[in-house]
């Protein structure tokens, strides 16, 4: 192989404005241009990465990247253990770049809803490198339109609107910018585990050999395989490897992803620590989360780690009070606190819909009942049973994302649920239904308990209907209480009452 040789694209600056790629001062701009340096690449897509057109950094004081001609052939094997990291391995990242994103992206891969299986992939490559370049994050500046769009996003006026634009600008931009790549030509193959076993032609796939023709190549059933750069007849004649003149500068392409860093740290500082408090407000508990001494019988679950993403039912465990709570989320991913005891229901969501209010009631000890509420003004049933202190949770403009619980052993029972906090999510809808109404505190007994009741499901969502008559019964004690309902934006000023809640005395 030739010897490598070091050299710095471009030369020394006297100014300090930021001095854009375009400017070609060697012979290798143009190549470094081509093959999209400093340009962006979105990875919220499990399938793989995407790159992007627009370019955004730029060097700073003169600064320039540093070139290493190579001519080294390479065959490397490689095994990653979920299939989004198998995805992005045969496409030539190394698991450093994969694992280098922000918080940001990581939101952003989630609110994909996609299913990320664990197992076993293997991915064989073969190399031929004939750059790798290389660039410091601290000599890299934002574009001015990148920084701008940032800025813009962060000055929106509502905080959905604020995520919104961060995100969008991540669509534009990209997620991260490489610092690190190899550029030449290669072909990578990717399979499971048992499949790559079995195949023992993959394991024949050396740099020098014919093996890697197209004739050869579609023989695979089962593998990904891709190509990167080499254009020409040299991939039918087999010798792509090992004929350097037959692969001019226009044939080659990026074939590693050594190291990126997240487009955001391309920012200063102050723009940097606006976007992280804006991501903490994210995820809000309601109630808020008060943490005492854990200790026994108790036991605490919680499922923040799981809140990034989207829930699309909710299973409930439940007697005479609430045993357990489970969560299955739209990409597959499942979370459960409690006991094992109960009998198991489930609240299903639809298309769009997310829980935007949660009803609870608990008494002295235990949490004895739960009943949720949907942005489409859908009301679940009230599990367990209505005795004790009612509770409204909900946060403006946050859907429900998770929970954390804390349970205690009963000792006939098992574990049950003594508590529970939503944990609600702000970047989803711009406004959650009735939000901004106004909830009393309870007022009533809390040690001697008669049939609860909820009257939400026949109001829905609506902001239009109001009660316009109360029927008490009562002889001695309240027996009984009905009430009557009118849609303003009925212009029928039709009445509609709800079921008698109580006995029929009095």
């Amino acid at each position: 192989m030739n010897a490598p040789q070091l050299m710095h694209v471009g030369g020394t600056g006297d100014n300090n404005a930021p001095l854009p790629i375009e400017n070609e001062r060697s012979g290798y701009d143009h190549i470094l241009k081509q093959n999209g340096w400093l340009c962006g690449f979105r990875v919220d897509n499990m399938d793989g990465p995407r790159a992007l057109a627009r370019q955004v950094a730029s060097y700073i004081d003169g600064a320039a990247p540093l070139v290493e001609e190579t001519n080294d052939l390479l065959t490397e094997t490689i095994t990653t253990h979920n299939q989004r990291g198998s995805n992005y391995v045969h496409n030539g990242w190394s698991a450093g770049a994969i694992g280098s994103t922000s918080s940001w992206t990581s939101s952003r891969i989630y609110m994909t809803n996609r299913h990320n299986p664990n197992g076993t992939w293997i991915t064989r490559r073969i190399l031929v490198q004939r750059l790798r370049v290389c660039a410091l994050l601290e000599d890299l500046a934002p574009v001015p339109e990148f920084e701008t769009a940032i800025k813009e996003a962060l000055n929106r006026p509502t905080r959905f609107e604020k995520f919104r634009a961060v995100y969008r600008a991540l669509d534009r931009w990209g997620d991260v910018v490489p610092l690190e790549i190899d550029i030449g030509y290669s072909l990578s193959f990717t399979d499971t585990e048992g499949n790559f076993v079995q195949a023992s032609f993959y394991l024949s796939l050396t740099a020098g050999t014919s093996n890697n023709t197209p004739i050869n190549l579609s023989e695979i059933k089962t593998a990904n395989i891709i190509r990167k750069g080499a254009i020409g007849l040299t991939w039918d004649e087999g010798t792509w490897t090992t004929t350097e003149e037959l692969v001019p500068t226009t044939g080659w392409r990026p074939i590693r992803i050594i190291a990126v860093a997240p487009t955001l740290s391309l920012l200063s500082d102050g723009i940097q620590t606006q976007l992280t408090e804006l991501h903490n407000e994210r995820l809000y508990y309601d109630p808020p989360l008060t943490i005492d001494p854990i200790g026994w019988p108790y036991i605490m679950h919680d499922g923040a780690y799981n809140a990034s993403r989207t829930i699309s039912r909710v299973e409930i465990s439940s007697g005479d009070h609430i045993v357990a709570l489970s969560v299955t989320y739209l990409d597959g991913a499942t979370w459960r606190g409690g006991g094992t005891a109960g009998n198991e229901q489930t609240f299903a969501l639809t298309e769009g819909e997310h829980i935007v209010e949660m009803l609870t009631c608990v008494d002295n000890e235990y949490l004895r009942a739960i009943q949720f509420i949907t942005s489409k003004g859908r009301c679940s049933a009230i599990y367990g049973k209505l005795e004790g202190t009612p509770t409204i949770s909900k946060s403006e403009g946050g859907v429900l994302a998770g929970f954390s619980i804390s349970t205690k052993k009963h000792p006939e029972w098992g574990f049950l649920v003594t508590a529970v906090n939503g944990i609600w999510r702000h970047d989803l809808i711009p406004r959650t239904p009735k939000e901004n109404d106004v909830y009393s505190e309870y007022i009533g007994a809390k040690n001697q308990h008669g049939k609860g009741f909820n009257d939400r499901a026949l109001i829905g969502n609506s902001s239009s209907i109001y009660i316009t008559c109360v029927e008490i019964r009562a002889q001695g004690a309240i027996h009984s209480i009905e009430c009557t309902y009118t849609d303003a934006k009925d212009i029928k000023s039709r009445k509609f009452k709800a079921p008698r809640h109580g006995g029929s005395h009095g």
